[in-house]
């Protein structure tokens, strides 16, 4: 159907039939009956119109297969419907895509080196579909269950958050973007919708990288219970492998739990900064303690102190307290074990309290000048937020602030979801980019709440290879995978992950179709002995058998900014615009702002 000579062969056909008519008309009157000339003619018209309507449907199949085109349209032009985020243009993908392809392919039929390279990959695989392409959108309600969007650097991952942040601003949603690495086109045109929408007043920027145009964010600000801080701190580290390393973790939460209820029970603001202090020295914040709730302790050193307690709670038990039992634990040990035992915790308390960063992170209330949000703030005032963590200055300072700023999250959603009646949660859009970086195991408690708090979060990230290396096992990552409705997997060039995907799609019965061909001289079996006399055997076997419906090898060949997605059940091919530039970059104005 799609090769050159099948096109000549119409072509001809059509120029044939349409040469007869002419003929036929011009001896009309030297022909035996010539009277139906005309009839014969308009048969001969009817058929080289037929032969002409399969000639151009058939150049359309192959330009449609063979030639493929980039999906470019103006943000006004984004197909919009009540309700629902629309995600590209797509068609539902089915075995007899599945099956084409596999055919093609064997038939050597497939785009020129040209055409892939320009576009990135095998427009073929597109093109099997495009004549059912449609807009393909997702449900407010449906998008609460969440969206995973995968694929290698440059393939449209980016481009993709770009399309769905647009739509949350427009309609009006509480959106926070967290961005380690910093996308100028995607801060620009957060920037640039937030003025288009009316919603300029709304935006706020946090920005380590520029301390000058930045708000503060205090991680440690809001709680249920002084312990959920220390869950918190110690969840900036990956989950230990047991032995030693479970040993120093669990007696840093301790340190640092001890430390935080002291802080909570006099009063005193709880930052980082001021955490980080009290760990090195504990016995400062047990001295206030002791001044602020127990007064009549209160010696002229620690070591008086500690006496005048231990002998009143050996009168009386009554007069412990658990607080204070906790950090005398800490107090008393020999303090170059104690150092030994957190030395690997404190230096990432100091990295997020040095420099800029302290102002940012630890902002002390009676001090700063800046606006200081809580995700309280942002959902209660319906902000918008870019967090840009500046993951290329420090990675493992950025990706800390993100951890935390998702554990804060979790305390936030459970207070919302037990608290809030259901007309007062705003819908909060929370979209994570480089998210295997920040997700933790904790987390997987807001994307299983999220639904009931009307929370809905989209995670990007490269590959499910990542989660499992930040978390720690694979059963970590099923857990991601279980709790996304819509899965989006872009071009990838890690064949695990090509694999992953097209287990997820399954497999389905399909035609193959095995021919063979066969010559060999007659006289093998006619008992001619003329050489020259041969047979020809050709056999045609078709058989049903399971093959993937998504092979590997086709989400290796996407082309740019296309993917196959998981949405439920269904498998669909789709592919997102390309939508206009920002009009002005944002980071560029941020950038003279700060050189002058």
């Amino acid at each position: 159907m799609l090769h050159r000579k099948t096109q000549i062969y119409l072509a001809l056909l059509t120029a044939g039939f349409l040469g007869m008519s002419l003929l036929v008309t011009a001896l009309a009157e030297r022909l035996p009956h010539g009277n139906y000339a005309p009839l014969v003619m308009w048969l001969f018209l009817a058929v080289a119109g037929t032969t002409g309507v399969v000639l151009l449907r058939v150049r359309r199949q192959a330009h449609l297969l063979l030639a493929g085109d980039l999906l470019e349209m103006e943000a006004s032009e984004i197909p919009r419907r009540s309700g629902q985020t629309y995600i590209g243009h797509s068609f539902v993908w089915k075995p007899h895509h599945a099956q084409q392809l596999y055919g093609y392919l064997a038939h050597g039929i497939e785009p020129s080196e040209q055409v892939q390279a320009a576009l990135g990959g095998n427009v073929l695989i597109h093109g099997l579909g495009a004549e059912e392409e449609a807009p393909l959108y997702i449900s407010d309600r449906k998008r609460a269950h969440h969206m995973l969007v995968l694929g290698s650097p440059g393939e449209g991952k980016t481009r993709c958050l770009e399309l769905i942040v647009r739509q949350l601003i427009e309609q009006g949603d509480v959106v926070v973007i967290i961005d380690p690495k910093g996308d100028d086109r995607l801060i620009s045109l957060v920037r640039q919708v937030c003025d288009e929408t009316g919603r300029s007043q709304q935006f706020r920027l946090f920005a380590p990288p520029w301390p000058t145009a930045s708000v503060a964010y205090n991680p440690l600000a809001h709680f249920g219970n002084p312990s959920d801080l220390a869950d918190r701190l110690i969840g900036l580290f990956p989950p230990a492998g047991g032995g030693d390393s479970e040993a120093f973790r669990g007696f840093q939460w301790g340190a640092a739990k001890a430390v935080l209820q002291a802080m909570y029970l006099t009063g005193t603001p709880i930052t980082i900064a001021r955490t980080l202090r009290y760990l090195r020295n504990p016995g400062e914040i047990l001295g206030t303690l002791v001044k602020a709730r127990f007064p009549d302790l209160a010696g002229r050193d620690l070591g008086e102190t500690v006496a005048k307690y231990e002998s009143l709670a050996a009168g009386d038990p009554k007069h412990r307290s658990p607080e204070l039992d906790d950090l005398l634990a800490y107090v008393k040990l020999d303090p170059t074990y104690y150092s030994k035992m957190v030395a690997s915790f404190l230096p990432q308390l100091e990295r997020l309290s040095a420099g800029p960063k302290r102002e940012l992170l630890s902002p002390e209330p009676e001090e700063t000048t800046r606006e200081v949000l809580s995700w309280q703030s942002i959902d209660k005032r319906k902000l918008v937020v870019y967090c840009y963590l500046g993951s290329l200055h420090g990675e493992e300072s950025a990706n800390a602030v993100g951890k935390m700023m998702l554990l804060d999250l979790e305390a936030y959603i459970a207070a919302r979801y037990s608290y809030q009646a259901d007309g007062d949660r705003h819908r909060l859009s929370l979209v994570v980019d480089e998210a295997h970086h920040m997700v933790s195991k904790p987390f997987m408690n807001v994307l299983a709440e999220a639904r009931g708090a009307n929370l809905a979060v989209a995670l990007s990230s490269q590959t499910l290879a990542q989660f499992e290396q930040s978390m720690g096992s694979r059963a970590a990552v099923e857990e991601v995978l279980t709790h996304h409705f819509l899965h989006l997997q872009f071009q990838t060039r890690n064949p695990r992950e090509a694999e992953d995907f097209s287990k997820l799609a399954g497999d389905r019965l399909l035609r193959v179709v095995g021919e063979s061909f066969r010559y060999e001289p007659g006289f093998f079996d006619s008992g001619d002995r003329n050489v020259s006399d041969f047979k020809a055997v050709h056999t045609l076997n078709i058989q049903e058998k399971e093959a993937a419906l998504v092979p590997p090898f086709a989400i290796v060949q996407l082309p740019t900014f296309h993917y196959f997605a998981r949405m439920g059940g269904r498998i669909y091919k789709g592919r997102i615009p390309l939508l206009s530039a920002p009009k002005r970059s944002y980071v560029r104005d941020l950038q003279e702002k700060v050189a002058s």
